[in-house]
């Protein structure tokens, strides 16, 4: 009985590794993940006292929309209306494992604001602000989206 203990043993431990080598495919970006909304209240708008915007990091590598390994492409749209005559966003973001930081301005036209973001691989907490102009009143802040992406 002993003598078959090793070769289970060996079978146990090199059968994951030997179907990972078999099996092993080009890894691609998912969806883009939802960072949560920015909500700007006490602006009037059209009749409204609200506004949101909705805020997506997908990070690379993707080939449609093209975004490179190392690379996250946060974006921007409307979440609800009525839509923000303007707007300037923001995204400040933090590579926990590799430690490169930065702050970006997203560009385009409002609300669909984007840009794409050399952060390297690795664990990536983000927080998207900015401010809004409604059109109809003073320009307002809106509140932060914030969450944490997986870069490859």
């Amino acid at each position: 009985m002993p003598a078959l203990r090793i070769p289970r043993r060996t079978l146990a431990l090199l059968a994951p590794l030997a179907a990972a080598i078999m099996f092993t495919g080009v890894a691609t970006a998912g969806p883009p993940q939802s960072m949560g909304t920015a909500i700007t209240v006490g602006c009037l708008n059209q009749g409204s006292l609200a506004s949101a915007t909705a805020v997506t990091a997908q990070p690379g590598p993707s080939s449609e929309p093209n975004i490179p390994s190392g690379h996250v492409l946060f974006s921007t749209r409307e979440a609800a209306w009525p839509i923000p005559a303007a707007g300037q966003v923001t995204v400040a973001w933090l590579n926990r494992s590799n430690g490169r930081t930065g702050i970006v301005d997203l560009t385009g036209a409002y609300p669909n604001y984007a840009a794409l973001v050399d952060t390297g691989p690795g664990e990536v907490l983000a927080t998207v602000f900015g401010s809004v102009n409604l059109g109809s009143g003073p320009v307002c802040n809106s509140t932060p989206a914030a969450g944490g992406i997986a870069v490859g």
